[in-house]
Order: structure tokens, then sequence, then C-alpha cells
């Protein structure tokens, strides 16, 4: 039975570039069905949280500007359950704030942070290790990461080292590198020390506290000076006066790093994947026999081609031949194709377009 004490923060708040042009600034990755179920990222996620956290637990951080998306995709969500920032920044700020908006009003919380670009494999392991996650830090002041063994040399992911074991699959964390280039992730996974940073962490009220101190130190005087009659219309105006305008920071970063005496991370077995950028949408999309990929519910004809993926629009079908390893992607007014190798190709061709063709194209 899901635990009165356990909560969860989805965060959603990004602007999607890797997935552009399909994601685009006015309704981001987040907000689209790139798996062909019928549901968003977001409601995927919030789906696989609800099966074992209670659901008026649940907390969606993001943008102020995709307030009114996240409340007609997600229409059970308490309202009040919708943090907002008011400036779109990395994730440090937004996890931090969310966090510590719950500790405020529940000081007995245990968290778990999840990104909402993911792909899981098994949601029944998922919920496993995630629950006995979330035991570790409701008995210890600490910050749990989850990872995955990694399989294969990619600079799509983080690479977390793991130190010395405290318990069955849990270990404190000796090194953390961010997308490392190819020869640096060859050599991580040749050790068998590394997992793959899966993006989602653990951590209870009293822990955060000091993280949001680190964070946003201003908003956390300020809020502390009100005391705790607080109120959720004074919060939100002391967010909006002092939230950072510059602190672009992920939590990742953040927290392993640092590498503090008090970060752990947990080895998990359920198979995962992080579709935030078109390569490892492709590594998850079905394909057919000569390795081509549609997403969502796009209609693509081959010739001569191989190991593609396309996403455009419903009601256009495409005809691809003589491509191999190339991404076609159209939405709106613009058609990127280019090479699907590059997990960082699509933002720079993202900021070139932007120089050439003006917002319109964002």
């Amino acid at each position: 039975m899901p635990s009165k004490t356990d909560y969860c923060i989805i965060l959603a708040g990004g602007p999607g570039k890797r997935l552009w042009p399909c994601s685009r600034r006015e309704r981001p990755k987040q907000f689209l069905d790139f798996l062909g179920t019928g549901r968003s990222l977001l409601q995927l996620t919030y789906g696989r949280i609800a099966a074992f956290i209670p659901p008026e637990n649940i907390f969606v951080s993001t943008y102020a500007d995709y307030q009114p998306l996240v409340v007609d995709q997600l229409p059970d969500l308490p309202v009040g359950n919708i943090v907002t920032e008011p400036v779109q920044l990395s994730t440090a700020p937004a996890a931090a704030w969310a966090s510590y908006h719950i500790a405020l009003h529940a000081p007995d919380a245990n968290i778990l942070v999840t990104p909402c670009d993911q792909h899981i494999g098994s949601e029944a392991d998922f919920a496993a290790e995630v629950t006995d996650g979330l035991r570790f830090v409701e008995d210890n002041d600490a910050f749990l990461a989850l990872g995955v063994p990694a399989k294969e040399a990619t600079s799509a992911y983080g690479y977390i080292q793991i130190g010395h074991q405290v318990q069955p699959h849990l270990y404190t964390v000796q090194s953390f590198t961010e997308k490392p280039e190819a020869t640096y992730a060859k050599a991580f996974v040749e050790t068998g020390e590394f997992l793959w940073n899966t993006g989602l962490f653990l951590w209870n009220a009293r822990a955060v506290r000091a993280l949001f101190r680190e964070v946003a130190s201003t908003i956390a005087e300020a809020i502390e000076r009100e005391g705790e009659g607080i109120t959720l219309e004074r919060e939100a105006e002391i967010v909006r006066r002092y939230y950072p305008t510059s602190q672009r920071r992920s939590i990742d970063l953040v927290i392993l790093e640092k590498s503090r005496r008090n970060v752990y991370v947990r080895e998990c077995s359920f198979a995962w994947a992080d579709i935030g950028c078109w390569p490892e949408l492709y590594a998850v999309s079905r394909k057919d026999a000569d390795g081509n990929a549609v997403v969502g519910h796009s209609k693509a004809l081959f010739s001569a081609s191989s190991n593609n993926l396309v996403c455009i629009p419903d009601g256009v079908a495409a005809v691809i031949h003589g491509l191999d390893g190339y991404l076609v992607a159209s939405s709106g007014n613009v058609v990127v194709v280019c090479p699907n190798s590059d997990p960082t190709l699509v933002r720079k061709l993202l900021n070139e377009a932007q120089v050439a063709f003006g917002e319109d194209s964002v």
C-alpha cells in the first residue's frame, strides 16, 4: 500500500530542444506522444508514479507558461500540485524549489524527483526499486541517485562511478562525469565500475532544506523569515520575486559532482532509457527489418534505406530513398533532415535555424 509520507516531483519545465523541430517552445516534448501510445511523456510518467505513490502526493514542476498544458493533460491533478517556476533554468532550481515547497508542508516527506522523458521497461521492477530507495532516504538524511549498468559507450548519458558497497545494490559515489567523450565512455564501460545516471533522485524533507539554501538561498531566507504560518500565495510571491534568473545548473551536477559524504547510488535492474534526444528515441522505437523506425502516428515509405527515424505530422506521408542512419522530422514550418548519430547535433542546428529564420522556427 502506498506510504502517505512518499512524494514525487515530476520535472516538466524544459524546452526539449534536442527533440526539435517536433518539440517546440509552445509545446515541448513532455506534452507530446512520441511513443505512439495515445499519451504524452508527461501522462505516461504520471501514470507510472501513481501506481505506487498516492496521487495527491504527486507534484509537477513546470515553467509558468506551461501550467495550462499540465492542467489539460492531467485533469485529476490538483492545481495546487503544480509548482511553477517564473523562468526556464535547468533542473537544480526547479527540483530544489518543488522539494522545499513539499518540505514546508510535509516535514516527514520522502521525495522522488523524476524527469518525464524516460522509457521504463518493467514498471513493476521500477516501482519496487524506487520504493526501496524511498525507505533508505526515510532513515537517512542522504541524497540517493538511481543508476543502471552502463552497457555500451555512449556520450548521451552521465556516468556514476561506484565507491564502496553500503548495502546490497547500494554504494557511495566515487565520481561523476556528465556526457563524456566517446573514448572516455568506452573506458568507463570497460571497467565495470560505472552506472548510467538515470536522473532519478531521492531525498527526505530534512536533507532538501540544506540543498535549497545552497541553490536558492535568498528564497529560503525570505520564506523562513515568514515562519510556519506562511500561505501558499505568499510563497508564490516570494518565488516570483527572488527566483534565480541565471543559475543554469542541473540537479545531477549539484548533487553528484560534489560527491558529498551523504551521496549514494543504487544500482537498479529495471530497463531504462533517456528519450530526450533523437538517437535515444530511435533506440527505444520499434523498427522494421531494415532498422527503420516511425515515431508516433507518422506514415513513411522506405526504399533502399535503413536505420532511419521519421517523425512527421498526422496526415502527412514521407517517402525516403537512399538514406542510412538519418533523422527526418517535421513540425509546423520546419523540416529537419540530418544524420541521427550525434545527440547534440539537432540542438546545434536549432541555434543556426534560429539565427537564419528567426524565432518562428523555434
